[in-house]
């Protein structure tokens, strides 16, 4: 008898529903789903993510010290196989609404912690951009690369979309959308 089928999760860091970013994290949970996974999607704007407040009283308790939605997605984060994380270039790094998320993982980022709440999973970047040049998404991609490491998760892949400025530019890159479906198919078959 088959195992539980894997669950994606998605974090959708752009403001911008129906854009690019948005576009692309569907294409790669499509993907996900002909492969026979659940999937979930989140849009970091519509729940409330405070940004750290460096108090530091986690490290003592484990919990953060904040009312907000971030316990939860935690616990989301936990009980998938998969995140798919969406967000465009905003001055070579991620957006604020997303940078303010990945920094609260500081409350579970303790090696014990790490181990329970991020250790084995694997991730998927969906990363539009205005520059037409992919270099410009360097640094984005190896901040995700090295803070996946450190929490001893995977970035499987990076799914790039240069040129995609315009609202819904990336429609019309048959190869970026072709590149996120079969990544998520993928990530959970292999």
């Amino acid at each position: 008898m088959p195992g539980k089928p894997k669950h994606v999760f998605a974090i959708m860091g752009s403001p911008r529903k129906g854009g690019n970013t948005d576009i692309m994290v569907d294409e790669i949970l499509a993907g996900a789903r002909d492969a026979g996974a659940t999937t979930e999607k989140v849009m970091i704007g519509d729940i409330e993510i405070q940004p750290c407040k460096g108090c530091a009283a986690c490290r003592t308790t484990g919990e953060c010290v904040q009312k907000d939605d971030m316990k939860q997605m935690l616990e989301k984060l936990k009980d998938s196989h998969v995140w798919v994380i969406g967000t465009p270039v905003y001055w070579w790094g991620p957006t604020a609404q997303l940078k303010a998320f990945l920094d609260r993982f500081y409350a579970k980022a303790d090696p014990e912690r790490a181990r329970e709440y991020f250790a084995g999973h694997r991730a998927v970047l969906a990363v539009p951009m205005g520059d037409p040049n992919p270099q410009t998404a360097c640094h984005l991609v190896g901040m995700f690369q090295d803070a996946l490491a450190f929490v001893k998760g995977e970035l499987f892949a990076s799914v790039l979309a240069p040129g995609a400025y315009e609202m819904g530019d990336v429609k019309k890159m048959e190869n970026v959308l072709k590149q996120a479906r079969q990544v998520g198919r993928d990530v959970v078959t292999t």
